[in-house]
């Protein structure tokens, strides 16, 4: 293809001249190099760019992995891109597009309209987009800043979460985790499809699911048994064990930033508001401590004798796990620990040494103040979670603890007595009036790693087909009737206009 893209850019007076010339390329490290090689690329064809060191237009190989453009030795993170349509080079035959950061911009020209039509919709789900108004309306509130939204032309639903940016500092925390979710993709992580951003508000926007916090959930009156318990945490350590992996901590792990996903045949939870999201080591302390609970700070941060890891991850999963054990019912406005009582942990275990059978601790401590002590195997895991630093249980130890394995073994020969279930969480819902009366949800979609995403995967689907849904369940109440009606209607609509779409994700590490 024969352009002259001078005169091109002499026609079009409303691309300013810094444009060409600011770029958004960074320089990339020589060790994301290899790494970078060994991801198998979404998309990799020839297209002609703006060479601001050149100082010309140069047709060049330009590699598209996930949330990243990678050109010669450079590369342009996308979740920080707005990406724009240069509709009017159409008319010179060339089509193109800009993508503009905080630091420049990037112009791509297309050899045809086949490459852009091919290149175009794939940068779009990675870069911000911009006149969410003009696109999707928003019906229905479900928990704070999570809504339920309709796409005007396709009729489709989807939930989305709306974040303000008049706080700068909070926007940037958030921008750091679009990032990671844009770069990885886990079952306990939201999946993330579009970033919609105006003068107000940053739309984040998932497929269509309904939800409850942990905390909101337990403030209703819920009480986990034994195996819905060992299921959330288990799934917890799972999930630091994927962020491990791609050299990621979460560093805010509460009971108000976890999901229970209530459409769900079985209890999937949901992992929110990473406290930012980097590098290992790598983002001043400072940083973390404003964003995180002081409960939830491991105590050799504290004492600033480590930064954030995954170490003091697993300690915000002890404290998880000792505030559901020693749950006190009341309306809490937040999950603060005010302080750990390993006398608590003593006492417990005291009680559990003088109690032969395990539905005896039950029964005793059901009525006891706490709600969700059941056995001795589950204190020694929270007591190890809470360990000084030196001595506190490794995750690869707290996976295969004998807690979890203890349960699996009870559960075993339940699993053939498939009409004796455990109730699910979802039926528990229910019997708090509080569930939406929904009926089995899309799965989510295959998650595609070269290993596998979780090596456990069996050994918690045995756990999870206990949490199914109970056939005779409640009967709704009468205040609950005309709701049931409306939500069974509103049901059916998404029914009829949900599509099934194939989708493949291969992973890369995002460069922070």
């Amino acid at each position: 293809m024969n352009i002259d893209f001078s005169r091109i850019f002499n026609l079009v007076s409303e691309i300013p001249t810094q444009v060409f010339k600011q770029t958004c390329l960074t320089k990339l490290p020589e060790k994301q190099i290899d790494e970078i090689n060994k991801t198998i690329p979404i998309l990799k064809s020839h297209l002609i760019i703006y060479s601001s060191i050149q100082e010309s237009f140069i047709n060049i190989s330009v590699l598209f992995i996930p949330n990243l453009l990678v050109i010669a030795d450079q590369y342009l993170v996308l979740s920080n891109c707005k990406i724009t349509k240069l509709k009017q080079y159409s008319k010179f035959d060339a089509y193109a597009i800009q993508l503009s950061s905080s630091t420049g911009h990037l112009l791509l020209f297309f050899n045809h309209k086949q490459q852009y039509l091919e290149w175009v919709p794939k940068l779009k789900s990675f870069c911000k987009l911009n006149n969410f108004t003009n696109k999707f309306c928003l019906l229905e509130q479900i928990i704070k800043d999570y809504y339920i939204i309709q796409h005007k032309k396709t009729k489709k639903y989807y939930t989305s979460y709306v974040h303000s940016i008049r706080a700068t500092q909070t926007v940037d925390i958030l921008n750091s985790e679009i990032q990671t979710l844009r770069s990885i993709k886990h079952p306990s992580l939201l999946d993330l499809k579009w970033v919609y951003e105006d003068n107000h508000y940053i739309y984040l926007i998932f497929d269509y699911f309904r939800c409850e916090k942990l905390l909101d959930l337990l403030n209703q009156g819920l009480i986990l048994d034994q195996t819905q318990l060992a299921s959330i945490i288990l799934q917890l350590l799972q999930s630091l064990k994927f962020l491990r992996k791609n050299n990621i901590y979460h560093g805010n792990i509460t009971p108000s930033n976890i999901l229970i996903n209530t459409q769900s045949s079985f209890l999937q939870l949901f992992l929110v508001n990473m406290a930012f999201i980097s590098s290992i080591d790598q983002e001043p302390l400072d940083q973390y401590l404003s964003n995180v609970h002081e409960s939830y700070i491991a105590p050799e941060i504290k004492q600033s004798n480590a930064k954030p890891s995954i170490d003091s991850d697993l300690y915000q999963i002890g404290i998880v796990l000792y505030f559901l054990t020693f749950f006190v019912h009341h309306k809490r406005k937040d999950e603060r620990v005010d302080r750990i009582q390993f006398e608590l942990i003593d006492k417990a275990e005291e009680h559990l040494s003088q109690l032969d059978k395990n539905t005896q601790c039950i029964n005793f401590l059901i009525q006891d103040k706490y709600k969700m002590v059941y056995c001795a195997s589950q204190l020694d895991l929270l007591r190890r979670l809470l360990d000084k630093k030196d001595n506190r249980i490794k995750l690869e130890e707290a996976i295969k603890h004998h807690w979890f394995i203890n349960i699996k073994q009870k559960l075993k020969p339940k699993v053939e007595r498939r009409k004796q279930h455990l109730p699910s969480l979802k039926t528990i819902i229910e019997l708090c009036e509080y569930n939406e009366f929904s009926k089995k949800f899309e799965k989510q979609q295959k998650i595609i790693d070269e290993d596998s995403v979780l090596e456990e995967n069996i050994f918690i689907q045995d756990l999870m087909q206990q949490l199914e849904k109970n056939q005779q369940s409640k009967r709704p109440s009468k205040e609950n009737h005309e709701k049931l009606r409306m939500f069974e209607q509103f049901k059916t609509q998404i029914e009829c206009e949900k599509t099934s779409q194939e989708k493949q994700f291969v992973f890369s590490k995002s460069i922070m």
